[in-house]
């Protein structure tokens, strides 16, 4: 549940626009100067996340009204309302609190997303099971230009097919943790243990394993587990290139090691698996493509995202074909979407974008885009998405905007996994 921000109790210099010209830095800039700005900016965004996830420092999950219950259940408001006057047959909630007594304290019903939950998985009308053999889909969002709205993408990506029902899991690949940050975990308090680092090890390091699940842990959403992801990352960059050359690990397919690691327990438990990437093409990056069944591309519909995007698949397939060598099989994935992401409709220049995006990319273009919002940017200021969202302080069409666009994109990726992956039978 998002808030407005009240002041923070770190001390902060107040200074009016426009602000004023840097101050002279006598003698330069040292190392050591530089360990002091890491050190403030580090303190001063704990300082915020502390206010934004207070009091205990963990986000709270939103608590849906019956009107909401019934959209996420797929029935309409008088039948959802049928519904929940059977929640005790059930052993669901109705949405009431009541006191000792089991009288009603509140008119108005009420459901944390614990009792959401439990009432979409009761519905049944929203999820694809699975049948015998079939393991989860592996999603990768990513895009090596920064400012495109990944990160948001694949968290409310995951929040989304978790309210379907879905058990999911978040893999944070990004050293930077963002998306460690918007599932209530703070990247700085991350231990190694918790990442892909120990995938990535030298098998005679005694941190090294090749199981992912020790670093699964549970977040604030219900539904949602995530793989955090830490500075600590960076260090992969290092051993996955050096074990791929080591005489003492003949063999060793740099590509593969997310791959293997997903195999059996973990992509048996989650329905879909969804990695958030760095925005560059990086070892860590091509593990996470080449785990992947499905790439989802968020493009920003402007001439030097279009560019980078072009840039991306020329760099992504002259790794890709170095790569695909020393691979035990040939990769194909089920499906690619390219997503217009922080999309301004009103604007012109945006519109005709879209329609060169339209011409690049004709075959895998997604029918739902993600405008930029003032819902967008509320939450992306406080480490969240529209999902988090229990009440919006602003205009409702706004909210609903933003909130359409994250539930059609989801509906996307959903349609497209079922029928290219699973090879679901059309409903």
């Amino acid at each position: 549940m998002t808030e407005n921000l009240p002041d923070i109790e770190t001390p902060v210099v107040q200074v009016e626009a426009p602000f004023p010209a840097p101050m002279p830095h006598k003698g330069g800039v040292s190392l050591g100067d530089l360990q002091e700005l890491d050190a403030h900016v580090s303190g001063m965004l704990d300082s915020i996340k502390r206010v934004v996830f207070r009091p205990d420092e963990r986000k709270k999950a939103p608590v849906c009204n019956a009107s909401q219950l019934a959209s996420l259940c797929g029935r309409s408001g008088s039948a959802m309302g049928r519904l929940l006057d059977r929640a005790a047959e059930f052993g669901l909630s109705d949405g009431y609190v009541r006191d000792a007594e089991g009288k009603k304290t509140s008119a108005h019903r009420a459901f944390p997303l614990a009792d959401a939950m439990a009432w979409i998985q009761h519905s049944g009308t929203l999820r694809y099971k699975r049948t015998s053999g079939q393991d989860g889909a592996v999603i990768c969002v990513g895009f090596f230009k920064g400012g495109v709205g990944k990160t948001t993408i694949a968290v409310s990506l995951a929040q989304g097919l978790s309210l379907r029902g879905y058990k999911v899991l978040a893999i944070d690949l990004d050293p930077q943790g963002s998306m460690t940050t918007m599932l209530g975990r703070n990247p700085g308090a991350v231990e190694i243990g918790e990442t892909i680092v120990p995938l990535t090890l030298p098998r005679s390091a005694s941190d090294h394993r090749d199981e992912l699940a020790p670093s699964i842990r549970p977040t604030y959403w219900q539904g949602v587990d995530l793989v955090a992801g830490s500075t600590g990352l960076f260090i992969s960059e290092f051993y996955l290139p050096m074990r791929a050359t080591s005489k003492d690990e003949a063999g060793f397919n740099f590509l593969e090691v997310l791959q293997r690691a997903l195999v059996g327990g973990v992509r048996e438990k989650y329905d879909y698996i969804v990695i958030d990437t760095p925005p560059a093409l990086s070892y860590i990056t091509m593990n996470a493509y080449w785990a992947a069944d499905a790439v989802l591309l968020p493009v920003v519909p402007e001439g030097l995202s279009l560019q980078s995007s072009a840039q991306f698949w020329s760099m992504f397939n002259e790794l890709a074909e170095s790569a695909q060598k020393a691979a035990a099989e040939p990769k194909r994935y089920a499906w690619l979407g390219v997503v217009p992401s922080r999309v301004e409709a009103h604007k012109p220049g945006s519109v005709e974008m879209l329609k060169w995006l339209q011409m690049c990319y004709p075959k895998y273009l997604m029918s739902s885009h993600i405008p930029i919002t003032e819902a967008v940017r509320t939450g992306s200021t406080e480490f969240a998405t529209v999902y988090d969202i229990s009440k919006y302080a602003g205009s409702a069409k706004t909210y609903e905007r933003a909130r359409a666009a994250f539930d059609a994109l989801t509906t996307e990726v959903d349609l497209l996994t079922r029928r290219e992956h699973w090879h679901a039978k059309e409903e």
